[in-house]
This record gives C-alpha cells, structure tokens and sequence, in this order.
C-alpha cells in the first residue's frame, strides 16, 4: 500500500512538472488564409501535418488576426494591445517602416524574465539591428532570419541577419526580384512558366542552386531545439514568411501534375504544402528529443486572404476568390482592408500531452496571446493588456472568455468593430456603420444597421473612443493632406526611418 502511495505520489509530482512552465513553439504563417489548409477545407492538396496537428489541439473557429497587414498585427500581439493603441498601427508610417520602442512590453520579454531561452527564427519586420526595435532588444536571446517585412519578400534572399548581423547568402546574388512582382495578370513579356523543369522544380534551385530561405529557417529551428536544456523552458518563434507572395516555390509536390491550373495558384498551393513540411520537421524534432508532450505549440496566420491583389470593379475594390484553389472562403474584403477576409486566420493552440481536439466557437483575436502565454510562464503580476488569458480552455476547463468584449481593427480611415455576435465596419468617422452578423451572413450581404440603432449606438461610442491619436501613423478622419504634411515634418525634422528593400531593389513596385 505504501508503495502504491509513493507512485501515485511520483507519478502527480512528474505530471506537476511536466505542464509547469512548459516549452512553447509560436509558430506564424504569413498571409495564410483559414481555406489554405485541408483541416479548413482545401481539396486540391492536402497539409497533413498541420492537420494532425489541429485534431489534438483547440480549434477556435471564429479567429481574428490584431490588424489586415503583417506590421500592426505582430506588433500587436506582441504587446498585447490593439492597433489604436499600439506602437505599430500600419506597415508604414509617415516617417517608414515603424520600430517598437524599448520602453514596449513584449511577452517575449517576459518569458526571459521567467527563466525561459527565446528565439525568433523567420520573419521579424518590427526594428531593424541598429534601432530599439532589433528582437534582441524586445525580448529574444536568439535571432536568424529578415529584419524588415519588405526584405521578407524574398525566398532567395541575398542577405539573412544573424543576431542582427548580416549573413550573405552570395549564391543568390543576381536573382531577378523584381520581375516577381508582375505574374498577377502575367504583366509584362518573361514566360515564368519556364522557371520549373517538367518535375515542377524550381530551376533556380536544381540549376542555378540557390539558398532557398524556407530550407535555412528549418536547419535553424531544428539546432535550436536542439541545444534546448530540458531543464529550463525555452519559446522558439516561428515566423516564416510562406506563403506570402510575390509566388515562387522550389517544388509543386502534389500540383506537379495540374496542366488545369494556373501558375500563380500551383505556386500559392505549394507555398503552403511548403509551410506545411516545416511544422512536420519542427514537431518531429520535438519528438525526437522528447520535448513534444511538454511543449504548447500555437498555430497562426498574421492577417487574413491575401493571395490576389484587390482590383476595382465598378468603382469599388473587390478581392477576387483563386478560381483553382478557392481559398479566399466567403466573407467580404481581403488584405490591407479591415472587413472580414481580411483579418479571419486560421488559429489554434495544442496544450501539453493534449489529445483530443477542442473547438471553440467564441470569438478570439492574436491579442490574446499576450496574456496566454505569460500565464503559462507563472507570471502573475498585472498587465496592461486588450487580450483574454486563454488557459483556462487549453487546459480543458470552463470557457471563460467574455462574449461581449469589443474588437477593434483599423487601417487608414477605415474602421471596425468585432463585439459578441455584430461586426460593424465603416469607411471613414464620417461614414455610417454597416452592421452584419458574420455568423448569419458570412458575404456581408445585409446591413442590419437600421434595424439595430441601439448596437450602433453602443458602437459608435466606442469608437469615438478607442483610437487613441499617433504623431505618425495615419489615424481615422485624417486626409492625404494631413498624412502628407507628417511625411514633410520627417523630412525637415531627420527622423525619416530607412526601408530596406530585397536584392538590392532600389524601390518596391507601388512607391
């Protein structure tokens, strides 16, 4: 009887230390939409190991990135706060790409005041080496990968940064950046068809061998992981930059044999296949040196649909659904606007030693990490944050997030509201809120403004609230004036902040 005790007593106390302070790998696609993967209904290829991964874990089905754009989004979750407040609100400012400030609340710093190893291999795009906002200012003992988001546009980059120095990757100097950019509408002459020989490879890595980034961020991941003390708790950000285009891919895999389909959506499917082998080497690795059971791993996109370009239809911008993949799913907009495609993700969270799948039908935001994963590093002082602590749910226990909390999205003028079971979006402060039940009416179909003055009142008020005025960004109500007159004061003032730009591109295509 003794001896049965003394297990028992064993066997609680190893369960208490494998769940406290567990190992956590955030692992953030770029431009991900939810209808991207098999687990959310792709048919034309399959993610396998994504979708293992969904099945035991909690599935929050009605999931919202922090902002329509890859900047505001990151910088948000980060920090916890919503983009009226945070010190990131667009990919640009009147002064250029924007830096988190050293004086930001990061979760990643957090985690290292908690005891635990952090690491950002992929795509940073919130400071560059030499400002405030380098990661190994904001919370990171590790970091490989991009710095900026526009250098991030490139696959065969020919240059990484490691620690914040620079890792030149000289067997993809002279690759022809900037001739991406025009295979939507196959703008212009070149045939990119011919960039794949008849095995659907990517010639630039058969023949010319390139470094293909995707390759290095796994070898990264895997030799951190690798170096882990099982002793000490570490989180490895994730932060690949696929499938985010301009397209290219090293390989179709499945699509290799589709003559039906078009180049662009055969690259964007294998962009994702692409994503998808990454998460399968990062969890087998866990596996393999027995770091799985102990680890939450979070699944995420940074924004929502983004795969085709809006185009103006009729005097309105309208974001076309890939007739191939019909990825885009059904509700109205797409990235850069701040209606429903453009901010629904993909989103779930595996806890440790988790099995069985859970699905969560209330509505969640990337903010909520901020308070989630501090919680699982036994942080108990308060925060500042806009986000709701997850752990109760992930660990199997009441649903505790409150229905009626607001969401706010910005970008420009443009503006919206996710609150229980509206969301209201308006063009402008000077425009009126449409009102729709996304749940009901997933197009965005009927406004159901006039029937409901009492919910756009309450709305209306907290707008008139939440945004919170930056000296740089663009805030709702401002003009092109008003933003022009910030951009003059950068000038004559020198605090224009530089952007860096791939393979030696001089200016990206829209500047």
């Amino acid at each position: 009887m003794t001896k049965r005790i003394g297990f028992y007593i064993f066997f609680l106390l190893f369960s208490i230390k494998l769940t406290a302070q567990p190992n956590i790998v955030f692992i953030l696609s770029d431009d991900l939409s939810f209808r991207d993967l098999s687990c959310y209904g792709q048919t034309n290829y399959q993610t396998p190991h994504i979708d293992q991964l969904a099945q035991t874990a909690t599935r929050f089905t009605q999931a919202y990135a922090a902002a329509p754009e890859c900047a505001p989004s990151r910088g948000c979750l980060l920090t916890g706060l919503h983009a009226g407040r945070s010190p990131i609100r667009n990919n640009q400012s009147a002064r250029g790409e924007e830096y988190l400030p050293k004086s930001s609340v990061t979760f990643p710093k957090i985690l290292q005041q908690q005891g635990y190893t952090t690491a950002i291999i992929g795509k940073w795009g919130l400071g560059y080496a030499n400002t405030e906002g380098s990661p190994l200012q904001q919370g990171f003992n590790y970091q490989y990968g991009y710095l900026s988001h526009y250098e991030a546009h490139s696959y065969f980059p020919e240059q990484l940064f490691e620690n914040g120095k620079p890792v030149i990757l000289s067997e993809n100097k002279g690759f022809d950046m900037a001739s991406l950019y025009n295979k939507e509408g196959k703008i212009g002459k070149f045939d990119f068809n011919t960039m794949y020989n008849d095995a659907g490879q990517c010639k630039e890595v058969t023949e010319k061998k390139r470094a293909y980034a995707s390759d290095i961020f796994d070898e990264k991941a895997a030799a951190f992981l690798g170096k882990q003390d099982k002793n000490k708790p570490f989180f490895l950000y994730f932060t690949t930059n696929l499938p985010h285009g301009p397209t290219i891919v090293d390989d179709f895999r499945q699509l290799k044999d589709r003559k039906d389909m078009d180049l662009m959506s055969k690259e964007w499917g294998s962009m994702v296949q692409r994503l998808d082998i990454s998460v399968g080497k990062i969890i087998q690795k866990l596996k393999d040196l027995n770091l799985y059971d102990n680890t939450l791993i979070v699944f995420a996109s940074d924004n929502g649909y983004a795969m085709h370009n809006a185009k103006t239809i009729d005097g309105k911008k309208v974001w076309q659904d890939d007739p191939y993949l019909h990825n885009k799913g059904s509700f109205a907009g797409g990235k850069f606007t701040v209606r429903e495609a453009g901010v629904r993700i993909p989103f779930f969270i595996k806890a440790p030693q988790q099995t069985q799948n859970r699905t969560v039908s209330t509505p969640v935001w990337l903010v909520d990490l901020f308070p989630t994963l501090i919680a699982q590093s036994g942080y108990k002082k308060p925060l500042t944050t806009d986000g709701h602590n997850l752990t109760s749910i992930l660990r199997g226990g009441k649903n505790d997030i409150p229905n009626e909390r607001f969401f706010y999205f910005f970008k420009q003028n443009e503006q919206a509201v996710r609150w229980g079971s509206w969301y209201a979006f308006r063009e402008s402060p000077q425009e009126p809120l449409h009102l729709y039940l996304p749940e009901e009416d997933q197009t965005g179909a009927c406004n159901m403004a006039a029937a409901y003055p009492d919910v756009v009142k309450k709305i209306e008020q907290y707008l008139s609230k939440v945004h919170e005025p930056h000296a740089w960004f663009w805030n709702p109500g401002d003009t092109q004036a008003d933003y022009e007159k910030k951009k003059i004061l950068a000038k004559q003032t020198n605090q224009l902040i530089p952007n860096y730009r791939p393979n030696g591109m001089v200016k990206m295509p829209w500047e």
